[in-house]
Parts: structure tokens; C-alpha cells; sequence
């Protein structure tokens, strides 16, 4: 008996351990992203640019987030529409933004060392331009901070492994909490 009991609680202090090792970043729920993504590109947003203004708070609870990025996009019409889509691809809110969040690690990862140069060539840079280039490194800045707290060693070894398809479908990904390389170049040109 005392066996038993010793074995349940062993279970129970790994199982939480077991269920937060588990990652979003899986080969099914990639290619369910990939096959959403046509579907996604032609929804008619609003304002694309209001995407690149949407805040994630810091926590890790994507239910959360869903709600707060619901509410950030209040009274826009495209909401529906994209809820319609992520249903009919086994989608929900929360586990597209969680996976599409986690997926932007590598884009993120990637982009740091041109962040460096911008960093190095504010004090260069025209006024407007300047301005721009701040927001954008406030915001990539503000992005790595909040998703990567929220990555467990699962979504490390899985962001490893899909390292090229996530930096594909990254570019792929309509509107988007980041700037597109297009909007960095442009800012780092003066464009």
C-alpha cells in the first residue's frame, strides 16, 4: 500500500511536468496553419497596420491573449470571418495566436542582429525615420520579451526542428505582430 501511494504522488508531482513539456509547435498543428493561411491571406483586414500595434500582456495563459487581441481589435469586421476559418481548420483563437507567437521565434531570433545595426544607427537617422525605427524596435523588442518567457524546453526542441518551415510560413502570415522584412528594410533605408 505504502508503495502505491508512493508511486501516485510521484505521479502526480511529473504529470504537470508532462503536460507543460508539451509544445503547440506539433507537425499537425503546422500544417493545419499552412492550410488556414490561403483562407487568411484574403481576408479583407481593416487596417493591417493596427496588427503591428497589438500588445500581448506578459503572461503565458493564450486564452488570455486571445481575449486581450480580441478586444485590442474591437468593432473590426474581419474578426468574424477569421474565426469562421480557424474553425474550419480545427483552429481556436488561442491556439493560432500561441502558434503563431511561438512560431515567430525564429523570425525574431533571426532579425537580432540587424536590430543591433538599427540600434547603432538611430542617432543617424532623419527624425521620422528615426521615430519609425524605434517603434519597430519597442515592438520586436516588447514581442521577444513576452514570447520568450512563455517557451518550454518542448517548444525549444520543436522551434529547432521546424526551423525553416516556421521562417516560411512567417512570411507567409497575414497582417502579423511584427514588421515584415519589407517594413524593416524600408524603415533602415529611409524609404
Amino acid at each position: 500500500m505504502k508503495k502505491l501511494f508512493c508511486r501516485a504522488v510521484s505521479l502526480c508531482c511529473v504529470m504537470p511536468w508532462m503536460l507543460m513539456a508539451e509544445t503547440v509547435l506539433t507537425e499537425q498543428n503546422l500544417s493545419k496553419l499552412e492550410a488556414a493561411l490561403p483562407a487568411l491571406v484574403k481576408v479583407e483586414q481593416d487596417n493591417v497596420d493596427s496588427l503591428y500595434q497589438v500588445r500581448l500582456q506578459s503572461h503565458c495563459d493564450w486564452s488570455r491573449h486571445a481575449k486581450e487581441v480580441r478586444a485590442q481589435q474591437q468593432g473590426q469586421d474581419y474578426l468574424d470571418e477569421v474565426d469562421q476559418i480557424l474553425a474550419q481548420h480545427e483552429l481556436t483563437a488561442p491556439l493560432f495566436l500561441e502558434l503563431t507567437a511561438k512560431g515567430s521565434w525564429p523570425v525574431l531570433d533571426s532579425m537580432q542582429p540587424v536590430l543591433r545595426l538599427s540600434r547603432r544607427a538611430l542617432p543617424f537617422l532623419p527624425e521620422m525615420q528615426r521615430q519609425q525605427t524605434e517603434q519597430m524596435l519597442a515592438q520586436t523588442d516588447h514581442m521577444t520579451q513576452v514570447i520568450g518567457v512563455c517557451l518550454t524546453e518542448a517548444d525549444k526542441v520543436a522551434l529547432s526542428k521546424h526551423r525553416a518551415r516556421l521562417l516560411a510560413l512567417a512570411g507567409r502570415l497575414p497582417g502579423g505582430m511584427l514588421p515584415s522584412q519589407q517594413q524593416m528594410q524600408t524603415l533602415l533605408q529611409g524609404e
